[in-house]
């Protein structure tokens, strides 16, 4: 799914954004509203951000949450990796702007046949193939769970602000090209601090949390010296 931003709109928000997540000062949210950082903790090994319980929210029940303003639909990149993704492109909780993607657990399989059986597809600003559900799958998919989610903020985040909200992380690696991972498995959350790109943060449930830093330590292991 594409996160560009028309330019003039993202310096407003990112000015906005900023001084909601600078350290010393106050942030204030409406009653019930939690914000990225406000994360519970279950002790059945999943945890809770805006509502919403990867591995235990279901897709209906998300819907409801957040409400009807987005895209659903089955994402392929360029190397033929299938999503099934919700896709909110205005996230706002307060002051905060974002952009919000949930992941639907799904296999291969499944995707496949809906991808086969999809009521239309066209390419996304980034050149991946977007896959339009057809009713009948649309209905068949609403009991199924959220898998995890991705936070993308508007504002640019700094590892003052990182460490002021989130506190210091339990591991962070670098993954050779520019991106530097502070890693939460206790939260269940990986935050990417980007030097020349968008900050994203993802969410699983703790017990899960392999499946975000796995990857990250075999692809540190495969990094040639000297980079």
């Amino acid at each position: 799914m594409s996160s560009k931003l028309i330019f003039p709109t993202i310096l407003m928000l990112a000015a906005v954004g900023f001084f909601v997540l600078k350290p010393n000062q106050p942030t204030e949210n409406g009653p019930g509203v939690a914000l990225p950082w406000q994360i519970e903790v279950n002790t059945n090994g999943t945890a809770t951000v805006f509502g919403i319980t990867p591995e235990q929210t279901t897709v209906s029940e998300l819907l409801t949450l957040l409400g009807e303003d987005h895209e659903l639909a089955i994402i392929s990149d360029s190397e033929d990796r299938n999503g099934l993704e919700i896709y909110y492109s205005h996230f706002n909780i307060g002051p905060l702007q974002a952009k919000l993607i949930a992941n639907v657990a799904a296999d291969k399989d499944q995707l496949e046949l809906m991808q086969a059986a999809a009521s239309s597809s066209s390419y996304t600003g980034s050149g991946s193939r977007k896959f339009l559900l057809n009713e009948t799958d649309l209905g068949k998919i609403q009991n199924w769970v959220i898998d995890s989610l991705s936070y993308l903020p508007a504002a640019r985040l700094d590892e003052d602000i990182i460490l002021d909200r989130f506190g210091q992380p339990s591991e962070r690696i670098a993954d050779g090209e520019g991106v530097e991972h502070f890693l939460y498995p206790e939260k269940g959350l990986d935050i990417a601090l980007n030097d020349e790109g968008k900050e994203l943060l993802q969410y699983v449930a703790p017990r899960s949390f392999e499946k975000l830093s796995q990857p990250l330590k075999t692809k540190t292991k495969n990094i040639p010296r000297g980079i």
